[in-house]
């Protein structure tokens, strides 16, 4: 299983790939709304943009597990 494929597991979204070649994920407890796009990023992992404008940046480690962390705080409600 890749590291993509493992986060939407643990997170329980729904994700389909957009036209613009990057990965949609709605919540279907909130509506369906967007809550995030799932994007690879230049270190071989890949980037959660999350629609409250958080950032989290998620590699594998050699361990083979996945390590996720904060990069960008979103905007305060």
């Amino acid at each position: 299983m890749n590291m993509l494929a493992a986060t939407i597991l643990l997170t329980q979204l729904h994700c389909a790939p957009s036209p613009s070649g990057s990965v949609d994920c709605w919540d279907a407890a909130k509506g369906g709304a967007p809550v995030l796009k799932v994007e690879p990023n230049l270190l071989g992992g890949f980037d959660l943009r999350q629609s409250d404008g958080k950032l989290v940046r998620c590699e594998k480690k050699a361990s083979g597990e996945t390590e996720c962390r904060v990069v960008q705080e979103g905007r305060r409600q």
